[in-house]
């Protein structure tokens, strides 16, 4: 076991001192009621994928997979809490055996097989309307459904171990809407806690931080799912024509998602939904390696449609997506590629997920140096616990 405390060390000083000082305040503003809470999960399953490779190649390989996270909730007062988990993923080889707060995931959605690290450290304060989060937490805004994706904010799918390192707030409206900011870290070594692709780059000081700002409403009753709006944008980060150019723009993005459900008798449900999503400044067709001048386009978008409970706990869904190779935020869809997956949920007993998923992804263009499209079929069979 390697722990790596010298690098990044000035992060986690600054980090510890910032969410010290946040609980000092906490418990010095009001009578104490305090109480502790332990939460945990356990996933574990066999991946495996067959791939044709743009060379020519194709690889194909299967693994066994388990991700294990361990939290603790002090619930100092009404107003404030602090958490913490323990995050480790392991594979059954390859494993490279390390644990140490990482400032960024270089460029990926997790981190790798054998490795862990705290995936929440925060302190939460909830009065009125507001829920306010410091430190580094979980955040989300998927599309509805058993196979539940975003194309702008995804933390931690599968098997993965992912975080959000900034501040978040989300304002509860009345009228039963969700007003939520947040500004999001990105490290000039390390990169952003969420996925970006290239060519989006964190190395001018504009870049340190992402926006991002969304609206949700929180009525599930009745015909709507889910209605969402959101923005990220990302100051002075495109390299729009390659990063040896040095030129930058800004990167801005805008997701929308909508879902019905229907009752089609006793538990059953239909669950439809689409998100859409699109960038207005996007990288040249050159720097994606695509044929033709110009852009490359930046629309994205995924249907979704799901038999939720057609008996007690069994449900169904069906997922296809295709992303532009100028859509550069989403951690579940590649870039410039297409996907369809059909998976299968079963929910035996309160806490416990048995998943099998069947996947499909192909590039939607050739590149102009590839012998052929990249394809790949995958396939997991996972049984997560939670407590």
């Amino acid at each position: 076991m390697v722990y790596q405390v010298n690098k990044g060390r000035s992060y986690v000083k600054y980090t510890c001192w910032a969410l010290s000082a946040a609980v000092a305040a906490a418990i010095s503003s009001s009578a104490l009621a305090q109480s502790t809470e332990f939460s945990g999960d356990l996933r574990f399953g066999y991946y495996s994928f067959d791939r044709e490779e743009r060379n020519g190649t194709n690889p194909d390989d299967g693994q066994w997979r388990l991700r294990a996270r361990a939290g603790l909730l002090w619930t100092i007062n009404d107003t404030y809490s602090v958490k913490g988990r323990y995050a480790a993923r392991v594979h059954h080889e390859d494993n490279d055996s390390e644990f140490r707060l990482y400032r960024g995931l270089n460029g990926g959605s997790s981190i790798g097989p054998g490795q862990s690290t705290l995936d929440e450290l925060y302190v939460r304060a909830r009065y009125g309307n507001w829920d306010h989060r410091i430190g580094r937490f979980q955040s989300n805004n998927r599309l509805v459904g058993v196979a539940a994706k975003s194309f702008s904010r995804t933390n931690s799918t599968s098997w993965d171990v992912g975080w959000t390192d900034g501040i978040q707030s989300t304002w509860r409206g009345p009228n039963g809407w969700n007003l939520t900011g947040i500004i999001e870290r990105n490290d000039k070594e390390e990169g952003p806690s969420n996925l970006r692709r290239a060519p989006l780059g964190f190395d001018k000081s504009e870049s340190r931080a992402t926006y991002y700002l969304a609206l949700d409403s929180r009525e599930t009753d009745g015909l709507w799912a889910q209605r969402s709006v959101d923005i990220t944008y990302i100051p002075s980060s495109l390299y729009y024509n390659g990063y040896a150019a040095g030129m930058t723009e800004d990167y801005l993005g805008i997701t929308g998602r909508l879902a019905t459900q229907v009752t089609i008798r006793n538990e059953m449900k239909l669950v439809s939904g689409v998100e859409l999503a699109y960038a207005p400044d996007t990288p040249a067709k050159a720097v994606m390696n695509l044929p033709g001048s110009g852009d490359v386009d930046g629309f994205a978008w995924q249907v979704s449609i799901n038999l939720m409970d057609i008996v007690p706990g069994h449900s169904v869904g069906f997922v296809h997506g295709e992303n532009d190779a100028g859509w550069l935020l989403s951690t579940d869809f590649g870039n410039n590629a297409s996907l369809t997956e059909v998976r299968y949920a079963r929910r035996p007993m309160s806490g416990h997920l048995l998943e099998a998923r069947i996947r499909q992804r192909e590039d939607l263009i050739q590149q102009r140096t590839a012998v052929r499209k990249r394809s790949e079929q995958d396939f997991y069979v996972r049984y997560s616990i939670s407590i």
